[in-house]
């Protein structure tokens, strides 16, 4: 959860579109230029004016600075109060207020302006500090608004960068966030499109408040949550999962009856190559199905996510970060080679036909097939299934100290069998987690596909699986687990909203 939310104005929470572009039609005349169109003049919302006539319309210091003057000359009576407070938007700061977040204005747009803006919409009161430029040009530039907005709002006190965001909707707005080392959500509804809110460097993008509510707070407005029973909630989680279920058995039996017509005809001299290779050929067919499953989810999970860059990207070059990765890749890592040996000591492994048949088909195939479907297929049908949709759903109901542990026990139960339910249980909360700490389904993927990878090397390579089951390797990977296990808690990443 965002404790602190810096807003921007126009475009942001208001559409000043009417009274911005007349005003400057107003200015551009009283200089000889005429611009019918108030469309071509869309440019001027958002940065500061006099910067905007230097740029678009190539006019000197001198002129920009009379552009300016007569720009206000008119906004000041008429244009300020031809303008539009976006639909829900009172409502959706009084949501936030309830949440027990702080809210401040940093506005590129003079003071006074603002000031009269949120009164004259009453929502002035829901702000702790109004911060805008100066009319005499101080203070114009975005990063300056945001460093004497931080000023008012903490004086000398120390806030985590990481509890404070900027939410905008130009490049401005990112940019200035980044002088800070802030977080920035950028809002498309307004003047600034997708792709320029990407290209500087957004953290969030999103197109309507509901998903605003969710980046700020990590939980669906509760007026929406309202409205939806119990029921249909658990249909709305779940349905992913069947669906899943049900498209892999349709995808699989057409995949199967295709072949066997295949091999009764026109590829029947390979029919008994086929069957000899019988389970070869069920895993390949597997991986079919895995990747054209994960085809569809992927445009499902693409209409329904909240946008977030993701952090693995924009954190590149970022020490801590790649320490962060290593460390988490190392957990998952020991804890999944502990997982196996502590329930094949305990058993379970022999008791469960399901799983020896399961087992038996997978470390029986090539290397090569069994690490691009168990390695790179399944944890990505999975990862979109469980992480990106299950658990995305469930997230927008639920806190994630719930929805980690029920869409583990979800993705355990998935598997069929008690020894992949309490291995996929534990695989579960720690994916669901990355996901929840990374904003970004690349994370549980790549270590989904690292675990399933190693485990798979070890356990299909003879002299590697009688090494692992040595006795002393369930005391080493049990160490290293909690050494791992004790970074996070020394870095405070398990952290939850």
């Amino acid at each position: 959860m965002y404790h602190y939310v810096l807003f921007d104005l126009d475009g942001t929470l208001t559409d000043p579109k009417e009274g911005i572009c007349k005003s400057v039609q107003y200015a551009l005349h009283a200089q000889n230029i005429e611009e019918p169109d108030l469309d071509k003049l869309e440019p001027f919302i958002g940065p500061p004016l006099q910067k905007s006539f230097r740029e678009f319309y190539g006019m000197d210091e001198e002129h920009a600075k009379a552009a300016v003057a007569k720009y206000r000359e008119r906004f000041e009576k008429i244009g300020l109060y031809e303008n539009k407070i976006y639909p829900g938007m009172k409502e959706f700061l009084i949501s936030l207020r309830k949440k027990g977040v702080h809210l401040a204005i940093a506005s590129s747009k003079p003071q006074e302006f603002v000031e009269k803006i949120l009164k004259h919409f009453e929502i002035r009161q829901y702000f702790r500090v109004v911060t805008g430029s100066e009319k005499d040009g101080r203070r114009s530039e975005k990063h300056e608004v945001i460093e004497e907005t931080l000023s008012r709002l903490f004086h000398e006190r120390k806030i985590p960068a990481d509890d404070i965001l900027m939410v905008g909707d130009r490049k401005f707005d990112v940019e200035g966030a980044r002088a800070f080392g802030l977080k920035c959500a950028g809002v498309s509804y307004g003047y600034g499109a997708e792709k320029e809110l990407k290209e500087a460097g957004a953290s969030y993008i999103t197109d309507n408040l509901e998903e605003l509510f969710y980046i700020i707070t990590g939980e669906q407005k509760t007026n929406d949550m309202a409205k939806i029973s119990g029921w249909q909630k658990s249909v709305r989680i779940l349905s992913p999962m069947v669906y899943d279920f049900a498209l892999s058995f349709l995808l699989l039996f057409i995949l199967q009856t295709l072949g066997r017509l295949l091999l009764s005809g026109i590829l029947q001299q390979y029919s008994g190559l086929v069957e000899a290779n019988s389970k070869q050929t069920a895993v390949f067919l597997d991986g079919i199905s895995a990747l054209f499953c994960a085809v569809i989810f992927a445009k499902i999970y693409e209409k329904e996510k909240v946008r977030p860059i993701s952090h693995v990207v924009k954190r590149r070059n970022d020490k801590r970060f790649f320490k962060d990765l290593a460390c988490l890749l190392g957990f998952a890592v020991s804890a999944a080679l502990f997982l196996n040996l502590f329930i094949a000591r305990l058993g379970l492994t022999g008791l469960s036909e399901a799983y020896k048949e399961t087992a038996d088909i997978q470390y029986s195939v090539p290397l090569v097939l069994g690490l691009v479907n168990y390695g790179i297929l399944q944890p990505l049908e999975e990862e979109l299934v469980f992480r990106g949709l299950v658990y995305g759903r469930m997230r927008k109901f639920f806190p994630s100290r719930l929805s980690i542990p029920v869409s583990a026990l979800v993705f355990g139960a998935y598997h069929g069998n008690i020894v992949q339910l309490l291995y996929a249980f534990f695989m579960g909360c720690i994916l669901a987690w990355a996901f929840e700490k990374y904003k970004s389904l690349k994370a549980p993927f790549i270590l989904h596909a690292v675990v399933n990878v190693v485990v798979y090397l070890l356990s299909n390579t003879e002299s590697l699986n009688h090494l692992l089951y040595d006795g002393k390797s369930i005391v080493v990977t049990a160490l290293l687990t909690a050494v791992f296990a004790g970074f996070f808690v020394k870095q405070s990443v398990w952290k939850m909203k």
